[in-house]
């Protein structure tokens, strides 16, 4: 490889990123990508083209289907791929548009941060397909199985330097299956940070001693995990959603409270996870601490991407569902803004000690 090394986020697979190599544009009219070569161009028209551009993966392994990156993806900092697991209907999707739609709304800028779409093209859709009608107050349908591109991929801009951001939303059916050849999972392989989803329970619940969980998607996961070299330092955080159910039940209630932060504070972060491993312990979901105890970096987080649970719209049809309240999101930036400082994308004193032990 004589080009810069990177690993693509969909194979996984180390690729050589060539200076010069033809690049592809999206083809609207015939669906399709279509090759130009820049090297002939003046330099502004280059860079101006390739912003748009993209570059066919060459996939060495030979294991995956064709797929693109944006042709200005290695023209950053080294590349964060976080992914989103959890069980089915545990809230990840919902999480992840709140997230992005929060970090385009500046929600990043008093960490010094600024985002942008990457690729251009996959933050329309997926701000038409997710963000748009979340806003406007309906509910979003689970992931599809078998997904394996990112969902979304930003460029995130701040005093330590610009990296991409690839966020993987993976189906919780996918993460629970075992077989070796899953190519939705593949992902795992290659990605540099994890957020843990956990679907709190309801609270009417959380006065009864309950018995241990099982929670198949973190465990599947955090042992492929654990197989790769280094496994045990990935930045890992425990996100647990649709805490707004516990808006009057501590010690949730005293984060909730708390809106989002706009500094990076080790002691409290630290505090609050105490307070996240004290709630899940206390309502049997011990499954569900399993990232905590196997990675060296990890932090802990109550959070809520509504704000509130979803409504029957029509009663002769209780599967059709809005939030009535409105889109109101609460600390979903925490799991986010933790990892950022645990992987140096926010630096300083205090971030070097977020989620050590």
């Amino acid at each position: 490889m004589t080009g810069r090394a990177v690993r693509c986020p969909v194979c996984a697979d180390r690729i050589s990123w060539e200076p010069g190599a033809p690049v592809s544009v999206w083809d609207v009219e015939n669906s399709r990508y279509e090759t130009v070569r820049v090297t002939a161009l003046a330099p502004e028209k280059r860079a101006d083209l390739e912003r748009l551009a993209y570059r066919q993966c060459p996939n060495p392994s030979g294991d995956t289907a064709a797929h693109y990156l944006p042709a200005t993806y290695a023209d950053h900092g080294e590349p964060l791929v976080i992914g989103l697991v959890g069980a089915p209907a545990s809230g990840k999707t919902h999480l992840l548009t709140a997230m992005i739609r929060q970090i385009h709304l500046d929600g990043l800028g008093a960490h010094g941060i600024t985002a942008a779409p990457l690729d251009f093209r996959r933050h329309r859709d997926f701000h038409d397909d997710y963000v748009r009608k979340f806003e406007a107050g309906g509910t979003l349908s689970g992931t599809d199985t078998g997904v394996v591109e990112a969902a979304d991929i930003l460029l995130l801009r701040g005093p330590t330097g610009a990296r991409p951001v690839s966020f993987f939303d993976v189906a919780g059916e996918d993460l629970e299956d075992p077989e070796a050849r899953n190519r939705a999972t593949k992902f795992l392989a290659g990605t540099t940070a994890v957020v843990f989803v956990h679907g709190s329970e309801d609270p009417l619940d959380t006065g009864r001693p309950t018995p241990r969980s099982e929670n198949r998607s973190f465990h599947l996961a955090v042992e492929r995990l654990l197989a790769l070299p280094d496994g045990a330092r990935l930045p890992a955080v425990i996100a647990v959603t649709k805490s707004d159910r516990l808006r009057y039940v501590p010690p949730a209630d005293r984060w909730l409270h708390r809106g989002d932060e706009r500094t990076v504070d080790a002691a409290r972060i630290r505090a609050e996870s105490r307070d996240v491993f004290a709630y899940l312990h206390h309502v049997g979901a011990g499954a569900s601490l399993r990232p905590f105890e196997a990675f060296t970096r990890c932090a802990l987080h109550f959070v809520s991407a509504s704000g509130g649970d979803a409504k029957p719209v029509d009663r002769g049809d209780p599967a059709v569902r809005h939030f009535p309240r409105g889109f109101r999101p609460t600390r979903v930036l925490e799991p986010l803004v933790s990892i950022l400082a645990m992987t140096g994308m926010i630096a300083g004193a205090e971030a070097e000690r977020v989620g050590a032990p």
